[in-house]
């Protein structure tokens, strides 16, 4: 609740039977009124007497009205002020506001002066105008208008929810009712005429990420079918100004893209990413082209304010549609009518075993009232993605030798059962402290150790790989893909008698965006099992199912580019990488479009307050990775 002031003012002495009261400021305003916030075409239409607060009259409601069920009556007057309660966006604005006025007899002298008033937007009680009453018709309505100034336009198409109106009639005494109703924009679209926006986006060259007022609405990738179709995103859009920004992210290689949008039919944006930024073999990854227009639509429903509370026992993130929004819980979003999905995720941040995640999500439909969203009301999600994960150990591993200029049966590493045991006791105790957590809850492993591959060894072609594909076929173990969501191919770096066999491969990969190739190089952990090799591992499946499956974009490097986004080892005393983990999990790694490949960025501190671009794999978490 707000509070709203009002100022009881007396009576007015009368020149000549007329009186013109000055403007009053914010700070005039001294007696408090709670009042909330109530829906604006029921105030603007006088449908309650509970929604205006009378000074100097009686009010009554009234069923002679102009339009709607009621108008507000006034009585037992000379000199009367209405004040509405605040209000949120109201749409169809125009330059022109009008009010109906029925007076009882035909006034022989009088006037009527229509108020805005909207702090937040830098409006304060801004007098529109006066008009005469005088020899106004008896016992019938009669429109009176007032012109809007630009700014004050300008005001009222924003988003807000502390407008109030305030109407002053001065006219001879009365004690019969003079009817007011229908406080109205002329010449404003009426309902069911609302205005169509339509955009189309060409080329996306890699990816095209759309977003209105902050809001990440569509992320376009190259070569999907409805590049170069026209499609009605009105929706996006709310009454007044609107920010469109178009961001063009490249993976490599050249880029290209356009984007043009309609309003009425009307062509009202039409860009593409100019030669000089786009052409070309050597155009940077990231962000290489970042517009924003600024696009009127007066005639779209009002925006309504959304507050998104939540008791995690700390601040919670906030996502509107599997989207970082930068926001943490108290928060106020702006949106047009439409249905969402709030989501706030609360996590501890305190490494390495006290982390701790849970996720709270509801589907919230934004109407023509404001939208309040206690997001701990119901219960935190369980948990939505469980990924099988099957190790499969191969006993022996051929290593390759310089000398001999390939693998040298000699140089054999033997997995032992004891680094089975360990390999899994590890990928558990990761999940446990590590995984789930850090998905707030959302996801989790299940883990299976296979029979140990006994009779055919897994080769390395030379010190930068291992012949996977060799192995495969000879063992038969394709089939595991399908079964499995992810399979780790585990081998020795070890001789039979625990020595390390010459030129040990320091390398674990990911394949296929399914497998893991993980040796003994990397079972060597601390006392609490923690193993981040195997969750980087991991990581990068999911990761490739985020860009390749459902065709999103995970940043300058992916899971490689930390540095690149300002997160360094050991980073505010978190093991190894794992507060850009945390983040990337969380799809909460600030992409800026300043960052390049080859740039470091300076080291942030936790969630950047402000991005570009959020990015990660928390929609792959959230919504199930799965094999297709």
């Amino acid at each position: 609740m707000r509070r709203l002031s009002i100022m009881i003012t007396t009576s007015c002495a009368l020149a000549l039977g007329a009186c013109i009261q000055a403007p009053e400021t914010d700070e005039q305003l001294v007696d408090q009124v709670e009042q909330g916030l109530a829906d604006p075409a029921s105030v603007l239409g006088f449908e309650s007497v509970a929604d205006w607060t009378v000074a100097g009259a009686t009010k009554s409601a009234s069923a002679d009205r102009s339009e709607g069920a009621s108008a507000l009556a006034l009585r037992n007057f000379a000199f009367a002020e209405l004040r509405s309660v605040p209000l949120t966006t109201v749409s169809g604005v125009t330059s022109k506001l009008a009010f109906d006025l029925k007076p009882p007899v035909s006034p022989g002298f009088g006037n009527a002066q229509l108020y805005v008033n909207i702090p937040s937007r830098g409006v304060h009680s801004v007098l529109l105008g006066q008009v005469s009453l005088k020899d106004l018709p008896a016992g019938a309505y009669s429109t009176l208008s007032f012109d809007v100034p630009p700014n004050v336009v300008t005001a009222l198409q924003q988003a807000y929810s502390d407008l109030t109106f305030k109407i002053v009639l001065n006219v001879p005494h009365s004690t019969a009712d003079y009817l007011v109703d229908h406080l109205h924009f002329v010449g404003g679209t009426p309902p069911g005429d609302a205005s169509k926006v339509e955009l189309r986006v060409s080329g996306s060259d890699d990816r095209v990420v759309v977003s209105v007022n902050g809001l990440q609405r569509r992320m376009f990738h190259i070569g999907e079918a409805s590049l170069g179709q026209r499609i009605d995103v009105s929706d996006w859009f709310g009454s007044g100004v609107n920010n469109l920004r178009v961001q063009l992210l490249n993976t490599g290689g050249p880029a290209a893209s356009g984007v043009e949008l309609w309003v009425d039919d009307q062509p009202v944006v039409n860009e593409a990413c100019p030669a000089t930024v786009c052409n070309g073999l050597d155009v940077r990854k990231g962000i290489v082209w970042d517009r924003t227009f600024s696009v009127s639509t007066p005639n779209r429903p009002a925006f309504q304010p959304v507050t998104v509370t939540g008791d995690g026992g700390q601040p919670g993130k906030v996502y509107v549609n599997d989207v970082f929004t930068g926001l943490v819980t108290p928060t106020t979003l702006s949106l047009p009518p439409g249905d969402y999905t709030i989501g706030v995720g609360f996590g501890s941040e305190l490494p390495p075993a006290d982390y701790a995640g849970s996720f709270f999500e509801q589907q919230v439909t934004v109407g023509a009232s404001p939208v309040a969203v206690d997001i701990t009301a119901t219960p935190q999600l369980p948990f939505q993605e469980e990924t099988r994960i099957a190790i499969l150990p191969i006993r022996n591993s051929i290593n390759h030798v310089a000398s001999l200029g390939g693998p040298d049966p000699s140089n054999t590493g033997v997995l032992a059962d004891a680094d089975i045991t360990a390999l899994e006791a590890q990928v558990r105790a990761t999940n446990d402290l590590w995984f789930e957590p850090l998905s707030y809850g959302l996801a989790r492993w299940t883990v299976e150790v296979l029979p140990t591959i006994e009779d055919v060894p897994i080769i390395e072609q030379n010190h930068d790989g291992w012949d996977t594909t060799r192995f495969i076929a000879e063992a038969g173990t394709g089939s595991l893909a399908s079964q499995y969501d992810m399979v780790v191919y585990f081998f020795s770096q070890h001789r039979a008698d625990g020595s390390p066999v010459e030129r040990v491969s320091n390398i674990a990969w990911a394949f296929n965006g399914t497998n893991i190739g993980f040796s003994t190089s990397f079972t060597s952990v601390g006392p609490d099992l923690l193993n981040a090799a195997f969750l980087h591992e991991t990581l990068h499946n999911y990761e490739s199912y985020n860009e390749n499956q459902l065709r999103l974009y995970n940043g300058i490097e992916g899971l490689h580019g930390a540095e690149q986004h300002g997160y360094y080892s050991g980073s505010r005393g978190e093991e190894d990488y794992l507060h850009f983990y945390r983040h990337f999990m969380r799809g909460q790694v600030a992409e800026l479009g300043a960052m390049r490949s080859d740039l470091k960025w300076p080291a942030i501190g936790e969630v950047a307050a402000s991005s570009d671009l959020y990015l990660g794999v928390f929609p792959v978490l959230r919504r199930g990775f799965r094999v297709p």
